[in-house]
């Protein structure tokens, strides 16, 4: 038994390595072709990635299905407890087979700004709004939420101020809700030229990526 769970946990992270290699690899394609645009919603972002991620030699060569918006499971609804109306979906999923399980990775997206600020079409962002949605409806989603059972990672689309000042920024929300030891703190060392941070909490540790389209 003790043989059969170290083989699973092996297999399982193997497997989330696989995926954020992806999700990097797809960033990186994404700030090549420079088609994006800061303007873009959370949703915009994570529909071009995952675009460019179904094509990548990568995700074939890993057999990966990788889709976006999808429902996840729900016994409730499933047995008419519950409305589906009432369904919760991750932003994007990364699925495979392996032998008689299928192993899954989901990624929940937030656009991240520093400061407030104006898009093409006059629209202002409240930084600190988003800031503050980055924990409640993104960590605490994992922790506490309808994906605490679920394998995956934060995403974060920097479209305002750089990567490390928007940490610094969320940590101090975070501090300000007395949760000292749940702080964003950088994992060394760095997976596929990209940094990876990681947060600590009582049920799990998250881990988090931050892309920077501004």
């Amino acid at each position: 038994m003790a043989k059969s769970v170290a083989l699973i946990n092996t297999i399982n992270l193997s497997f989330e390595k696989k995926c954020i290699k992806i999700l990097i690899k797809s960033y990186l394609i994404a700030k090549l072709k420079n088609i994006y645009s800061k303007d873009w919603e959370e949703k915009t972002f994570s529909s071009h990635l995952v675009g460019i991620m179904n094509v990548c030699s990568l995700a074939k060569e890993y057999n990966l299905i990788i889709t976006k918006e999808e429902e996840l499971e729900d016994e409730e609804i499933n047995s008419g407890i519950k409305s589906a109306k009432e369904a919760n979906p991750i932003d994007i999923r990364l699925q495979t087979i392996w032998g008689q399980s299928r192993l899954k990775y989901t990624v929940e997206a937030k656009n991240i700004s520093l400061s407030q600020w104006k898009k093409s079409n006059g629209a202002t962002v409240n930084a600190s709004q988003q800031q503050t949605e980055y924990i409640t409806k993104g960590i605490d989603r994992f922790v506490s939420g309808h994906f605490k059972n679920e394998k995956g990672c934060m995403l974060a689309y920097v479209v305002n101020g750089n990567i490390d000042d928007n940490i610094l920024k969320i940590n101090d929300k975070i501090k300000n809700q007395q949760r000292l030891t749940e702080i964003i703190t950088l994992i060394k060392p760095k997976e596929y030229n990209l940094n990876i941070h990681k947060s600590q909490h009582s049920n799990r540790l998250l881990n988090h990526i931050f892309f920077n389209f501004n």
